[in-house]
């Protein structure tokens, strides 16, 4: 009885912590507590969710797989296994979140968020773990609720509470035992410093740190320069220009932003982004940093991408409604009788009367001589900020020989137009950067 009524006093209290996003999600799930908890919020709120594991192929891999297998099961969730190899470097805990984190990238779908795990205590010891670098106030403001596509729901519960939920639910998870290896540093962090902290100083440190996460997030104010950061076939561009124009904080930050774009949530270190600003200022023409992310001007462009061997992907039939491929990006269509509120949409999403369109469509790269609404769409990717080089592998959609949409250029009016049949045809465009 006891136990029951505990079960429902820690669930309830985690569905009120919980800040579940709308829409569709794959789950990070790993195995242990953190991320069976989030797994049983998203499918006890009724999400639309599936969940992806990473094997690490590491010693303690096969059991945290096998835990993630068990888990999915007894949620009745999708569960998709992607198998990664850490490469060699200096901090194999920083190349294994790298390849983890682009590893789930690559996996999710067109409209999907990732939602991982993280904690309160995670919260904590990100904070502390960025002080002992000697962050700024960004760095104080750890590890956000949600950044682009990346969704933490639990952030505000803590690790003891997940365990313990996961328990009383029956969840057969289990502790990773990398966990417990004495060398990265977020271990000591975790299993030493602010244990002996808390001993020390303060019981309530944890919070503490938390809170203070909170409070610099809530106060710190909106910056009115900001650099605008553009995606491009494999990774990002920002303008020289404006990065000297707001000036070297704000700069730092837009390296920052952008590198996470590329390599994932590890906005890089002190040394990197330093190397970031020389590639910017002209002092050095390129550099590379970890995870086989380079950087480099092109123009008055910086270049932040991981390279690619590959051809430019060849044009591809879009039946529609339905999803496809075409090299990094993904394309998908749906019929609805929603019709769209205003113009212009999202310069990712468009809508068109369903009859308007035929039930076939093109996607190809940009040629030498497209046209859309009487404009070179070589020029209206220039407005759009890809740079020359990148010009020639950016997609366009294509209906009878005519271009109709290029993906974040916005709507071509000449084609996507009201329903008079209200059947409205919507088309979505995402680019997966590394």
């Amino acid at each position: 009885m006891a136990g029951s009524r505990r079960l429902g006093e820690l669930s309830a209290r985690v569905r009120a912590l919980g800040q579940i996003p709308p829409g569709r999600a794959a789950i990070a799930l790993s195995g242990g507590a953190d991320s069976a908890v989030v797994a049983w919020l998203m499918v006890e709120a009724g999400v639309q969710c599936r969940a992806i594991h990473v094997d690490h192929r590491l010693s303690g891999s096969p059991a945290m797989r096998e835990a993630a297998a068990a888990i999915a099961e007894q949620l009745v969730v999708d569960l998709e296994v992607r198998e990664v190899d850490i490469p060699a470097g200096a901090s194999p805990e920083n190349q294994a979140r790298i390849v983890r984190y682009s590893a789930l990238e690559s996996a999710l779908r067109a409209g999907e968020l990732l939602v991982t795990g993280h904690t309160r205590d995670d919260q904590a010891e990100t904070v502390l773990l960025n002080i002992v670098r000697g962050a700024g106030l960004d760095g104080l403001v750890g590890i956000p609720h949600r950044r682009g596509n990346l969704v933490r729901p639990i952030l505000g519960v803590t690790r003891s509470e997940t365990r313990e939920l996961a328990t009383l639910l029956g969840l057969s998870w289990r502790d990773d035992p990398a966990n417990d290896d004495p060398d990265p540093r977020r271990n000591q962090i975790r299993r030493e410093t602010i244990p002996d902290l808390e001993r020390r100083f303060n019981p309530q440190l944890r919070t503490a740190l938390a809170s203070l996460a909170d409070t610099v997030a809530a106060e710190l104010p909106e910056r009115q320069l900001r650099v605008r950061i553009r995606k491009v076939a494999n990774g990002v561009a920002l303008a020289a220009p404006e990065l000297h124009a707001v000036g070297p904080a704000a700069a730092k930050q837009a390296l920052r932003d952008a590198l996470r774009r590329v390599r994932g949530p590890h906005a890089g270190t002190r040394s990197e982004i330093d190397r970031l600003v020389a590639v910017a200022d002209g002092t050095v023409a390129s550099t590379e940093v970890v995870g086989e992310i380079r950087a480099y001007r092109s123009g008055p462009w910086l270049i932040i991408d991981r390279p690619s061997d590959s051809e430019p992907p060849a044009a591809r039939r879009w039946a529609v409604p339905g999803d496809v491929r075409f090299g990094p990006w993904a394309f998908t269509a749906w019929m609805d009788d929603r019709a769209p509120v205003a113009f212009p949409l999202s310069s990712w999403m468009a809508v068109s009367d369903a009859d308007s369109l035929p039930a076939s469509l093109t996607i190809r790269c940009a040629e030498r001589g497209d046209v859309i609404d009487g404009v070179p769409v070589v020029e209206r990717l220039r407005q759009l900020g890809v740079p020359a080089d990148q010009r020639s592998a950016w997609p366009v959609v294509v209906s009878g020989g005519t271009v109709v949409w290029i993906p974040g250029a916005g709507i071509s009016r000449s084609v996507w137009v009201g329903s008079a049949t209200r059947r409205y045809l919507w088309v979505d465009a995402a680019m997966e950067t590394p």
